[in-house]
């Protein structure tokens, strides 16, 4: 007969991470339905630039503070394909390519070098004829080092995403997702995150992706 104190250490075993409820995310605290939006711009996700000495920069769109870490252009090239890809079948929404935001940019900064993040963001809106802009920044995306069973470091991602209504420059809704998973035996198991994702340790896009699915459900939920 086998032992059972053995089966239920084995099973145990199989539950290898978790992440903080709700996994790291930090949606709008105003909760009622947005405006009617027509046409939403999604800007690929901008990247931070951590300076030295700097390991938390704030959000320049809102009063968050963030562990973050340098993230490289393919990193932010990578979580800007699975939030267009997330997006695409939603016809409100407009993927803006990266060439085209940088186009701009350019154009922008040679007569306003000192303009503002936001500002920036509603021009952009406005050349693009949208009611609002879908911006992200990437804080860390850190690879997992290790298998999909067995790790030395886990994955670790960090972003924040804002809707910007063009008009006015009002930020309509905002979410935080930071999160980086972690043993069973540091944090209690959610069963949503497991049926979405398997009991496995993550890679950073796989993890990028289920945050992702979770900031922009609870936006479309908002959405007329």
């Amino acid at each position: 007969m086998n032992n059972p104190n053995k089966i239920l250490i084995a099973v145990m075993a199989l539950f290898l991470c978790s992440c903080t409820g709700p996994f790291g995310h930090q949606a709008s605290r105003d909760t009622s339905p947005l405006p009617p939006l027509r046409k939403i711009a999604v800007l690929p996700m901008d990247r931070v630039s951590v300076k030295p000495g700097e390991e938390r920069p704030t959000c320049s769109l809102s009063d968050t503070v963030i562990d973050a870490s340098d993230v490289t252009p393919d990193d932010a090239a990578a979580v800007t394909k699975i939030l267009f890809k997330t997006l695409r079948g939603d016809s409100r929404f407009v993927m803006v390519p990266e060439g085209q935001c940088i186009g701009f940019l350019n154009r922008l900064l040679e007569t306003d070098v000192k303009a503002s993040t936001l500002k920036l963001i509603r021009s952009f809106g406005k050349e693009l004829g949208v009611d609002a802009v879908l911006y992200g920044k990437l804080f860390r995306f850190r690879q997992r080092v290790g298998g999909a069973y067995s790790v030395k470091s886990p994955a670790s991602v960090a972003f924040s995403l804002h809707l910007i209504r063009v008009s006015d420059g009002r930020i309509l809704w905002s979410a935080t997702f930071d999160e980086t998973q972690e043993p069973l035996s540091e944090n209690l198991f959610n069963a949503g995150f497991y049926k979405k994702t398997g009991i496995r340790w993550l890679t950073a896009e796989e993890l990028a992706a289920f945050g992702l699915s979770q900031t922009l459900d609870d936006l479309i939920a908002r959405l007329p």
